[in-house]
């Protein structure tokens, strides 16, 4: 298997436990939506407050190149034509962008035991609605804040916000 697609199935992997952990649901695209940059869609089952089901789209990236991860945000270059999908004013569904980090090694992405799965390593989110358009013709360089760390905490915390219109 290539290494790209193996980052790819684990970051869904990643996300989808971190969902679950949060009391959602995850549900990977098709091929269509893919190729116009959703590759999940997150929703949170049942009623928060009075709206029925939120959900939001994400595109997902996975790397092991841990240089853009700065000290006090991640700074990651995104191929401009994703980035111009995720800076639209007026999605539909709410869109996020998800960075997945993982080691070099896929044999160090996760440790299984009887007792534990410690799964490698970090991910992280932003919503990009309504940023600037770039002149830029190859890549934009995203600066997320490490304090948007991917986590069943700040999962309920992104919908939340999608409830109150804030996303």
């Amino acid at each position: 298997m290539y290494i790209t697609i193996q980052q790819e199935e684990f970051s869904y992997a990643f996300i989808g436990t971190l969902v679950t952990a949060a009391g959602y649901t995850l549900q990977t695209t098709t091929r269509g939506i893919d190729n116009v940059g959703i590759d999940i869609t997150v929703t949170a089952p049942g009623e928060i407050g009075r709206t029925l089901s939120p959900k939001f789209d994400a595109q997902v990236k996975c790397t092991a190149d841990s240089s853009f991860i700065k000290e006090t945000q991640i700074n990651y270059p995104l191929v401009v034509n994703n980035y111009k999908r995720l800076i639209h004013p007026q999605p539909s569904t709410p869109q996020l962008l998800i960075i997945v980090f993982v080691p070099k090694e896929p044999s160090d992405w996760l440790e299984a035991t009887e007792e534990k799965m410690i799964i490698q390593k970090s991910a992280y989110w932003m919503s990009l609605k309504g940023k600037a358009d770039t002149k830029n013709i190859e890549k934009v360089t995203i600066k997320i804040p490490r304090q948007n760390l991917l986590t069943p905490q700040s999962l309920q915390g992104i919908m939340q916000r999608i409830v109150d219109k804030e996303l």
